[in-house]
């Protein structure tokens, strides 16, 4: 029986671990969403965790920014510090000339050595477009296969693209992944991943009404699916000389997004904004309630001799925004005046940015 070992990520591999995902746990992938458009989502719609905003629109987003125009990608690129890509959607190959323009542009833009891998979930590929997909630079494939029947899709592959299945582990259906994993070894694949099934805001009703439960202890994972998915990598270890990998939910915010973050936060941090652990702002924050007030909270700063760089002044959120250190310095004297004071806790993404937590001083 082969061994079975953590990664750094804290989750479990039988064999190696692709590019691909060594490169999404040191927060190093852009995710690039290419369409919200899928081509037949009857066979994963029901544990499909596609948000609201994205699923059935044909949009574009380079993380969690709306996509206009190619400088957006690469601009995003350079911001996360990324090393590579992960195409994904939706259906990639329903927008196949879309998602091969942005191979290009990302290859020539970065060189040969930026990783791009690619998600799809279509059922039939003909080899013309794997070559198109590979002469613009994709370097691996990654196919959502959910039968035995399907697996004849990866016939298509071949040459230099890495090439891999991924599929959710569905508690109850151990013995059909088992016979798929084994119908898709024959195919040569070079690794199989699988997810933790995870209940989502899009997805939680029809998980429900299968009967599915949130893990004791867990926000979102499903109960069963982390048992289910380590008896595979055991039994594989055993059946198989496939390399496996088993990604848990933690794993993707508590590792991969929280590296991406900390990427993209020390590119953009101002002066004046703290970075946390989990690649979060942290920053003082004095708000007036229209512009007129401005004056005001701008003598009560001038007192002070705070460098220029520490303040900045939001007018699309009336609030002046600063260090912690600045915001508890004038709180009491700026409060007498009717201003509220606090820290705020943020994503470093661009406009709009997500307010995670806001503590009034």
């Amino acid at each position: 029986m082969r061994k079975l070992s953590r990664t750094i990520g804290g989750s479990i591999i039988v064999g190696t671990l692709s590019k691909g995902c060594q490169l999404c746990m040191q927060g190093g992938k852009l995710v690039l969403f290419v369409t919200g458009l899928c081509e037949n989502p009857a066979n994963c719609s029901w544990y499909c965790p596609i948000s609201n905003e994205r699923k059935g629109k044909d949009i574009v987003y380079a993380n969690e920014h709306l996509v206009s125009d190619d400088k957006d990608i690469i601009n995003e690129a350079i911001l996360s510090s990324a090393d590579g890509a992960g195409i994904t959607g939706g259906e990639p190959l329903l927008v196949l000339d879309r998602s091969i323009h942005y191979i290009h542009l990302l290859k020539d833009h970065f060189g040969d050595v930026y990783h791009i891998h690619l998600y799809t979930a279509k059922k039939q590929i003909n080899k013309r477009d794997i070559k198109k997909l590979v002469d613009a630079g994709l370097d691996e494939i990654r196919f959502h296969i959910l039968t035995e029947e399907e697996s004849k899709v990866l016939d298509s592959i071949g040459g230099s693209l890495s090439v891999g299945v991924e599929i959710p582990a569905i508690p109850g259906r151990i013995e059909s992944t088992k016979k798929l994993i084994k119908s898709v070894e024959k195919y040569g694949v070079d690794f199989v991943n699988i997810n933790e099934l995870e209940f989502t805001e899009t997805n939680a009703y029809q998980l429900k009404k299968r009967g599915f439960r949130i893990k004791e202890g867990s926000i979102a994972s499903v109960e069963g699916s982390e048992k289910m998915a380590i008896e595979l990598l055991k039994w594989t270890a055993s059946n198989t000389e496939l390399n496996i990998h088993y990604c848990p939910a933690r794993l993707k915010g508590g590792v991969q997004l929280r590296n991406r973050l900390l990427r993209r936060a020390k590119n953009v941090a101002k002066p004046y904004e703290n970075i946390t652990e989990e690649g979060l702002f942290l920053k003082g924050v004095i708000t007036f309630e229209k512009e007129d007030n401005l004056n005001l909270l701008y003598s009560i700063i001038r007192k002070h001799n705070f460098s220029d760089e520490l303040i900045y002044f939001n007018l699309e959120k009336l609030r002046i925004e600063t260090s912690i250190e600045i915001a508890k310095k004038i709180a009491e004297e700026a409060k007498k005046k009717g201003f509220k004071v606090g820290i705020l806790e943020e994503y470093p993404t661009d406009h709009p940015r997500l307010e995670t937590s806001y503590t009034p001083l």
